[in-house]
């Protein structure tokens, strides 16, 4: 676990929440967050949104071919039912780390869109869909590094600077010794909460603002 960082967060949307006038891109463009790069997941059924901070990125995930998300490689993960979270109680939040894959049992993923030799390590407790979905990024830097002008401007307009999960709310305790549990003793998950009710996560948009997830709404 040493040296693990927090690389992303993604949270499954619908895709009209995702665009202009949506309102989930409104509440973010309300507190003065710019959207930061979009991609569209080749073999994977998905395309996304995200909002780069200096330390790591928000993604939005959403569903851009229904057909090509079910026979996706990644379906051992529970893509089609995060993304269906509010019929099927699935989470449907993403973790990803960097500097290492995440601690625990994992299994190895890949989709035509990567580049040669590029994976992801996905951890077993994902098997689970009412767990996040936790996995290492292919990347190995932070946005304020990046050279390649995705991250423009991050949030800096804003004011904003890191990106921080303060609390995740969890059905049940993941295993001991598993990726959330190494998550949160490394300080990248600050508390684990056992509850029932609709998955939460609280993020952290330093300095100063808080955001619960999936309502984006301001804590």
């Amino acid at each position: 676990m040493a040296g693990l960082e927090l690389d992303h967060l993604l949270v499954f949307v619908d895709r009209t929440e995702a665009a202009p006038g949506g309102a989930v891109f409104d509440r973010l463009k309300a507190l003065g967050l710019e959207p930061s790069f979009a991609r569209r997941h080749v073999g994977q059924g998905t395309a996304n949104l995200c909002y780069c901070f200096d330390n790591a990125y928000l993604e939005l995930l959403f569903v851009a071919d229904a057909d090509e998300l079910a026979a996706s490689p990644l379906n051992r993960a529970g893509l089609a039912a995060r993304s269906a979270w509010r019929t099927t109680g699935a989470s449907p939040f993403g973790i990803a780390c960097r500097g290492g894959p995440p601690p625990g049992e994992r299994w190895t993923y890949r989709i035509p869109d990567f580049p040669p030799g590029v994976s992801i390590a996905v951890s077993a407790d994902s098997d689970d869909p009412a767990m996040p979905l936790v996995f290492s990024s292919p990347g190995d830097a932070s946005p304020i590094a990046w050279t390649d002008g995705r991250a423009g401007r991050r949030q800096a307009t804003a004011g904003f600077s890191r990106l921080t999960i303060e609390r995740l709310k969890l059905p049940a305790l993941p295993p001991a010794g598993g990726a959330l549990d190494g998550f949160h003793r490394a300080g990248l998950i600050q508390v684990l909460e056992i509850a029932g009710g609709e998955p939460e996560l609280l993020i952290g948009l330093e300095p100063g603002r808080r955001l619960r997830l999936p309502s984006f709404a301001a804590a």
